[in-house]
This record gives structure tokens, C-alpha cells and sequence, in this order.
């Protein structure tokens, strides 16, 4: 046995929901569709919609291979205002915690240098399971993806009966590894003795591609794409 039940939910299970940011014509989606090695993603996630589950902002970037995540707590109050770009209040939007500032001010500038808004939400179930041996190392298991545009006046407020599911490419389950540095050993073992593969699967992407008229499904972009 090398992990433990993540502590947060119900046996290491609870929902995850996500509202993503992109420009018009889904350009930081289409970073991942063409294989960009150096991309960034923009997203608002919660694990709930009551008053009393946090809210964070993140920046999702991926440097080769490698992810780098930056998140800051912000206020639920203000969440609707930066969603629709209006101005923040007077002292700004100030995050929950005081070293969350900047990558809170780092959303918010990228935000509106790129004019991106909220183009979709992203809801799955989430299976987690923490590392035995301290290296801080998770597995993760998603399933039951679920997707829908966010609502033009309240974009923080997901319609359920809006919400379509998403067939999965091939498997309708996906599993993360998650560690810091260099690749735990129980893990290796783990990728060899299943003989488990490494593929890309963006939930992001493959829900866009099933509600939005995205630029890499049009008969006019597929003839231009070559494949080498």
C-alpha cells in the first residue's frame, strides 16, 4: 500500500469545479491543441457553492514538461465582478491571505491585458490518494466530466440543469500523478507493473470541443494542419 485517502471529502472523493478564461476565439485552448510547449491556462475553481467554500484563482502553466501552478483565495463578494471585468473596488480585489496578493494581481493583469473572460465550466468527481512516504507525492482519479457555458450575467453561478456530460476519449476515468522533482520510485513501479502509458487528456479541451464553436473543428482549419 503506498497511499492514503486524501483527507478532504468523503473517502478521498469530492467534486471539483472550474470556470475557465479564454479569449474569443479560444486561443489558450488552442495553445494545447497544437502541442505549445510553454502554455498557460486561467482558471477560477471551488469544490463547493456554498458561502463557506473557498474560492481560488490559479494559473495553470506548463514549462516543457514540467506544471507550475499559482493560486490565490480570493472573496466570494467580489468573485461576479471579476468574472465580468469590472473595475475592483475601492482598494481593489484583495485576497484572503496576504501572501496570496500578487498571484491574485498576476490573474487579474493577465486577465485584462488579453481581454480574457469566462468561457466554460468544468465539473468533474475527483478520487484522491496522498503518498505514504512523505514526498508529498497524489494520485488522482477523475471521472464523470461534466461541462456548460457560464451564464452571461451571473458567470459564477453554474445552471444544473445546463450541465452535459463529456464522453472521455477512449477511458471514461483519468489518473493524475502528481509529485514534486524527481519521479517517486513507488510510482515507477507502479507506471511498469500496469504498464500504464502517458497521454495528454484536457478536460478543458474536450469539453470546448463539445459546446463551442471552436476554430479546430471548422472544415476550413483541417486542411491547413499538417501532420508530421
Amino acid at each position: 500500500m503506498y497511499c492514503d485517502p486524501d483527507t478532504y471529502g468523503v473517502d478521498g472523493t469530492y467534486a471539483v469545479n472550474s470556470l475557465y478564461f479564454d479569449t474569443w476565439d479560444w486561443q489558450l485552448a488552442m495553445q494545447t491543441v497544437e502541442g505549445v510547449r510553454n502554455r498557460y491556462k486561467l482558471r477560477i475553481r471551488t469544490y463547493g457553492f456554498s458561502e463557506d467554500d473557498p474560492i481560488f484563482v490559479e494559473i495553470k502553466g506548463r514549462v516543457g514538461t514540467s506544471i507550475l501552478k499559482q493560486r490565490a483565495l480570493m472573496a466570494r463578494e467580489h468573485v461576479h465582478a471579476l468574472c465580468r471585468g469590472e473595475p475592483p473596488p475601492d482598494g481593489g480585489f484583495v485576497a484572503m491571505k496576504p501572501d496570496h496578493q500578487e498571484d491574485l494581481d498576476r490573474f487579474r493583469n493577465i486577465m485584462d491585458l488579453t481581454d480574457m473572460r469566462p468561457r466554460l465550466w468544468v465539473a468533474y468527481e475527483r478520487e484522491a490518494y496522498g503518498s505514504r512516504f512523505g514526498d508529498g507525492a497524489r494520485l488522482t482519479f477523475d471521472r464523470k466530466l461534466r461541462v456548460q457555458p457560464p451564464p452571461i450575467e451571473r458567470p459564477y453561478e453554474p445552471i444544473e440543469e445546463a450541465w452535459q456530460s463529456v464522453e472521455l476519449d477512449g477511458e471514461q476515468t483519468i489518473l493524475e500523478m502528481k509529485f514534486n522533482g524527481a519521479f517517486p520510485f513507488w510510482m515507477q513501479r507502479i507506471v511498469h507493473g500496469l504498464q500504464l502509458r502517458r497521454e495528454s487528456c484536457s478536460k478543458y479541451v474536450q469539453g470546448a470541443e463539445q459546446l463551442g464553436d471552436v476554430p479546430w473543428n471548422r472544415v476550413e482549419w483541417r486542411g491547413a494542419w499538417t501532420v508530421y
